[in-house]
């Protein structure tokens, strides 16, 4: 069976009117990218409805994530590399009958290389959620910019050691700062 399409979806909903429908629609072909960012641009819908149609579309929840808290154990399941090169925020972890798995938001919760790559880092199922790319990017910003972030690793070890700067000649050769230019 099909997917209805997101416009289409809106108008049987209610939510915009066919004339809506037909404006977003040149607005995307006049401007690009997608179809619910043109709605919400054009002012016929707000950020968190469309999100919900496009949730309800892919077979995954909406989440707007605010100030919500999410303790650092959930956190340090993901490399902070990760979640802010892949705009991504791990929720919680739950245990289901199937085993455990890990809530995580997205902005694309269809891109099938990102999931792989957060179950491959986690050794956990993913479950999806559908996050607003400006709510996730603030989120991340407060929560691994914070002092609730401390992630593991060799360099947050108590008896780790500062090395200072390498200053051997092949070093600064290599950078251009040596003494031959």
């Amino acid at each position: 069976m099909a997917r209805m399409r997101i416009g289409e979806l809106l108008v049987a909903q209610g939510a915009i009117d066919a004339v809506q429908l037909e404006s977003a629609l040149a607005h995307q072909r006049r401007w690009g990218g997608r179809l619910g960012r043109s709605i919400v641009s054009l002012g016929f819908l707000g950020e968190p409805v469309v999100l919900g149609a496009v949730g309800a579309q892919l077979g995954v929840p909406f989440m707007e994530i605010g100030d919500r808290h999410v303790p650092p154990a959930v956190l340090r399941l993901l490399p902070e590399k990760l979640i802010r090169t892949r705009n991504v925020l791990p929720l919680s972890r739950v245990n289901e009958p199937r085993g455990a798995a890990v809530v995580v938001a997205l902005a694309d919760p269809g891109d099938l290389g990102v999931l792989d790559e957060i179950a491959f880092a986690t050794g956990l199922r993913v479950k999806p959620v559908l996050a607003a790319d400006d709510d996730l990017t603030r989120a991340i910003a407060r929560l691994l910019d914070g002092a609730t972030f401390r992630p593991g690793g060799f360099a947050y070890r108590p008896d780790a050691v500062d090395l200072p700067e390498d200053t051997s000649p092949l070093t600064l050769l290599r950078r251009g700062d040596g003494w031959m230019h």
